[in-house]
């Protein structure tokens, strides 16, 4: 038994090898989808009260589109809806003018937007678990006018994401997943002309449970060829990631703890990491906290206050600070809450920001087993 332990252990070490690779392998360049980030959202409130943390806590339908490993450990039928409210945020950039005053020039604005995701498990015995998925993100509505002011249509983006997944435990303390997801993607380009696109992307991850109160995982997130948009300047590539985690699970009489900690190597941008733990008073009320630091680079519009025009710029953008989560247990439905801090531009040495509104991200969760 020990030597199956650790054949397990060293075929999770080579699968974190394999798909570093995989992820190191992606190119740079400015097309990265709009999807793109949709898929990385796809999280709950259980998780982002944790600071995100996610790839060895995850567990039953919430671990469909996160970790598919966690599949496995439902028990009965489950079901989970999140919905993910990002608010319209402005931030405003400024730097040091000819009389070394700080001067505002310029400003980035992301529109307000939600994420609502149904995900559902059923175990079928020893041979693991299924799970279907439908996810949405959908963008505030813009609307173009004539000179009189007349609406005349409207160009709401938004995401769509089906998915079917699989889990498994084998060797007894190994669990393993699969996610599929078929992906379509409305966005509007810079004259305003809608466009389409279609593609697949794929999770596959594992977690090993070590002993009793630790266990290990890792997670291929967003294995894809990009979306097949008609016309070929649409940013169409899905950024392959890594994911690996250790959780810490422990009970002491009324109390249940949990701590998890994720990495994201590699980091071309800066670290990306998330740690939380939650705690449990006799499983019915439960309280979260947590730190996330994450960076990606985007393509952006950027309002020029001397110009009044608008102009695409690449920029580091972060998401760094405290998360806070609370959960109910009423029977068997559990209610979730949790707040994380939102993506910003970053800044240089010579420069300053300031976010004049929507600094906060708000996630409500609601799970039934049945």
């Amino acid at each position: 038994m020990k030597y199956i332990h650790n054949s397990a252990l060293t075929v999770l070490f080579y699968l974190i090898i394999f798909f570093t690779t995989l992820s190191n392998s992606v190119s740079a360049e400015n097309t990265v989808a709009a999807a793109d980030g949709f898929l990385k959202q796809l999280l709950g409130a259980e998780h982002y009260g944790m600071g995100g943390s996610f790839v060895s806590t995850t567990r039953g339908a919430n671990a469909i589109s996160s970790n598919p490993a966690g599949i496995a450990t439902a028990e009965t039928n489950q079901f989970a809806i999140h919905a993910t409210r990002f608010p319209r945020t402005i931030t405003r950039l400024s730097k040091p003018n000819l009389n070394a005053n700080y001067e505002e020039y310029s400003q980035y604005e992301q529109r307000a937007y939600g994420i609502e995701t149904l995900n559902c498990a059923f175990p079928i015995g020893r041979f693991g678990t299924l799970g279907i998925a439908f996810s949405f993100l959908q963008e505030g509505r813009f609307q173009r006018v004539n000179h009189l002011g007349k609406a005349l249509n409207s160009f709401p983006e938004n995401n769509l994401a089906i998915g079917f997944s699989y889990g498994v435990n084998i060797l007894k303390n190994t669990l393993i997943g699969i996610d599929t997801k078929w992906l379509r993607a409305k966005v509007t380009d810079a004259d305003d002309r809608e466009h389409l696109g279609h593609g697949y992307a794929y999770n596959i991850g594992v977690i090993q449970r070590v002993n009793d109160a630790v266990q290990v995982g890792v997670v291929a997130r967003n294995l894809s060829n990009g979306l097949s948009f008609s016309d070929v300047s649409i940013p169409d590539r899905i950024t392959r990631t890594i994911a690996v985690g250790v959780a810490y699970r422990r009970e002491i009489s009324d109390v249940t703890l949990q701590i998890g900690f994720d990495v994201h190597p590699p980091f071309p941008d800066g670290l990306r990491t998330n740690v939380g733990a939650e705690v449990w008073y006799r499983r019915r009320i439960g309280a979260r906290m947590g730190y996330l630091r994450h960076t990606e680079r985007r393509y952006a519009s950027v309002f020029l206050f001397e110009d009044g025009a608008f102009e695409m710029e690449k920029r580091l953008w972060k998401t760094e600070g405290l998360c806070f989560g609370l959960g109910i247990r009423l029977g068997n439905l559990t209610l979730d809450a949790a707040y994380v801090p939102q993506f910003i531009p970053t800044i240089t040495a010579e420069e300053q920001h300031y976010t004049v509104q929507g600094e906060n991200v708000y996630t409500f969760s609601i799970g039934q087993n049945f």
